[in-house]
């Protein structure tokens, strides 16, 4: 197989359309219908089914597709990397959840764009940890940084970077504002503002609540920090947010921290993610490399 057909193969699975590949691609429907039947041939493999004027990637296609998103991407960044051997240059595309976004990056991305100004970012708060692991093993994303329990998979490499603590917070006329050593138990009746479903930290106190015997059952949920706070800040409820959120809220005593006999400061780690597989180019070496040193324990 050549470069042509790989590059051709990934257009049809994005277009899913012959007609409209050999237009993006100026070339002809039939040199294009050529190369997939070369391809298919040297794979011996169906990568799209034909029915109709439809067009559809066979599960055999979605798994090459993944391969070759990750060699057209080391192909790239390989000459990208000849063209600028003397500075660093590319974009990378990160996956991280909207508190890491908003609370922790900012002010590294602006110490690290004034030592590399030729590295770009595309920042994903929005895919979830699930989808942006899908899209991570498919060569779609560079990097994840995540705030997640213990993260365990022979396909990614993992670099915990430290623990997060995690609190509870309520509106500061809240019965239970201020108190120390408050049980799980008697958080049973309590109006729940919480994360998404697939939330790490959620998913920690759903557990331990269940443990007891009491379904969680939050009044509603957001995927976005800010967001939960300003409804606990109207009363409706509290809620279990990682200390990095809320800090400067409780300083300010717009917030008020709810202390617990139960604590879970070492169950939630700051994890990057990378594929096993994917070349680690000169820029993204250069940010992880950034990302240890701002934040390792």
């Amino acid at each position: 197989m050549d470069t042509r057909q790989l590059k051709t193969f990934r257009t049809i699975a994005k277009n899913l359309s012959f007609s409209k590949t050999a237009q993006d691609l100026n070339y002809a429907q039939s040199s294009i219908s050529a190369q997939i039947k070369s391809l298919e041939n040297e794979l011996r493999l169906t990568l799209f089914d034909r029915i109709g004027k439809k067009v559809i990637l066979t599960d055999e296609g979605k798994s090459v597709l993944e391969y070759a998103n990750r060699f057209m991407s080391i192909e790239d960044e390989f000459i990208e990397s000849l063209k600028n051997q003397n500075k660093i240059t590319g974009e990378l595309d990160i996956y991280a959840p909207n508190s890491v976004c908003v609370f922790l990056l900012p002010s590294l991305l602006s110490d690290f764009r004034n030592g590399e100004p030729n590295i770009n970012f595309k920042l994903q708060a929005h895919l979830g940890t699930n989808r942006a692991l899908s899209e991570l093993r498919a060569g779609n994303i560079d990097l994840m940084i995540v705030m997640e329990e213990a993260f365990n998979d022979p396909d990614f490499n993992v670099t915990y970077l430290r623990d997060e603590e995690i609190v509870l917070i309520g509106h500061n006329d809240h019965p239970l504002a201020g108190k120390s050593n408050i049980s799980l138990d008697e958080l049973k009746k309590e109006a729940f503002i919480l994360t998404e479903p697939t939330c790490g930290y959620r998913n920690i106190i759903t557990r331990e609540m269940l443990a007891l015997g009491h379904k969680l059952d939050p009044i509603m949920w957001f995927d976005n920090a800010e967001a939960i706070k300003e409804c606990v800040k109207s009363g409706l409820g509290i809620s279990f947010l990682p200390k990095i959120t809320v800090e400067r809220d409780l300083k300010k005593g717009s917030l008020s921290q709810i202390s617990l006999n139960k604590k879970f400061d070492t169950e939630i780690k700051l994890q990057i993610i990378t594929h096993k597989q994917k070349w680690l180019g000169p820029a993204l070496k250069r940010f992880i490399a950034a990302l240890e040193l701002e934040f390792s324990t």
